[in-house]
C-alpha cells in the first residue's frame, strides 16, 4: 500500500495510487485573509475572534457559524462569508513547494478536497497562481465536513482510488482526522504539529512526486520534521 520509512530519518517514502489535497494551509497560505474574514464576522455578533478562528480550522463556514453562533440566520452568515472570501483574496498565496509539486503530478492522480466553497477555492488557487485541479471537492459537494471523512472518500471515487492506498496531505486535526478515518495515510503540513498524522513537513519543499507505472511515489526529503506518532501509526504507514 505504501513505501518503507527510513528509521535513521533519511527519508519517509509512500508509494500508492492518488493524492488527495487539502487547499487552504496546505496548497495555499490564506491564514491572514481568513483570520481576517473570521475576525470580521465575529464582530459583527458581538463573538471573540479569536475563539472563532480557533473553531474554523479545517471547517466548512456552515459548520462553524452552527457550532458559534447557534442561534444566527445560517444561510445569511454563510453567504456574507463567502462574498467576503470571494472578493478579498489579499495576502493569498502558494504554500512554499505546492507548485513544484503539483506540477510533478499527472492530472489523473490528484484531486483538491476543501471546505471551501468552490467560487471561494477557485479565487484562491487563482490568487496564489496554482493550477486548478480536474477533481475538486468543495464544501458543497458533501452533507458533513471534516473531521467526517465523506469529502476523502469523494475525491477518491473522482480519482477511481481506494481511500486506502491513498496519501492525503493536511494540515489541520479535524483534516487529518478525516483522512485517518477514510482509511488514508496522512501527510501533516504546516508548522503547528498534529500528532496523528503519519508524519509531517512545515512546507512543501521537501515533497517530491512520481509517477511509478500505475501508482505513484512521494519522497519527503530528510529535511522535514517527523509527527510525533506512535510506532503503530509508523507501521501502519509500511503496512
Amino acid at each position: 500500500m505504501s513505501g518503507p520509512v527510513d528509521r535513521r530519518g533519511r527519508t519517509w517514502t509512500w508509494r500508492g495510487d492518488a493524492l488527495l489535497l487539502d487547499l487552504d494551509g496546505t496548497l495555499v497560505d490564506s491564514a491572514a485573509a481568513i483570520e481576517r474574514h473570521t475576525h470580521a464576522w465575529a464582530a459583527r455578533h458581538g463573538l471573540d475572534g479569536a475563539t472563532v478562528v480557533a473553531a474554523s480550522h479545517g471547517r466548512r463556514d456552515v459548520e462553524v457559524v452552527r457550532l458559534v453562533a447557534p442561534g444566527a440566520d445560517v444561510a445569511r452568515e454563510v453567504a456574507w462569508l463567502h462574498r467576503l472570501s470571494c472578493d478579498d483574496t489579499e495576502d493569498v498565496v502558494a504554500v512554499p513547494g505546492a507548485a513544484a509539486l503539483l506540477d510533478a503530478l499527472v492530472p489523473r492522480v490528484w484531486a483538491v478536497v476543501t471546505s471551501a466553497a468552490r467560487e471561494v477555492a477557485l479565487a484562491r488557487l487563482a490568487a496564489a497562481g496554482l493550477p486548478v485541479p480536474r477533481r475538486l471537492v468543495c464544501a458543497e459537494d458533501v452533507v458533513r465536513g471534516k473531521p467526517d471523512p465523506a469529502g476523502f472518500h469523494a475525491g477518491a471515487r473522482l480519482l477511481r482510488a481506494d481511500p486506502r492506498r491513498c496519501l492525503v496531505l493536511e494540515d489541520s486535526a479535524a483534516g487529518v482526522a478525516a483522512g485517518r478515518s477514510a482509511g488514508a495515510t496522512v501527510l501533516g503540513v504546516g508548522p503547528e504539529r498534529v500528532p496523528t498524522a503519519h508524519h509531517r513537513v512545515a512546507d512543501l519543499r521537501p515533497v517530491s512526486a512520481r509517477s511509478r507505472g500505475h501508482e505513484v511515489e512521494v519522497v519527503v526529503a530528510p529535511a522535514a520534521t517527523p509527527a510525533s506518532g506512535t510506532a503503530r501509526d509508523l507501521r501502519e504507514v509500511v503496512a
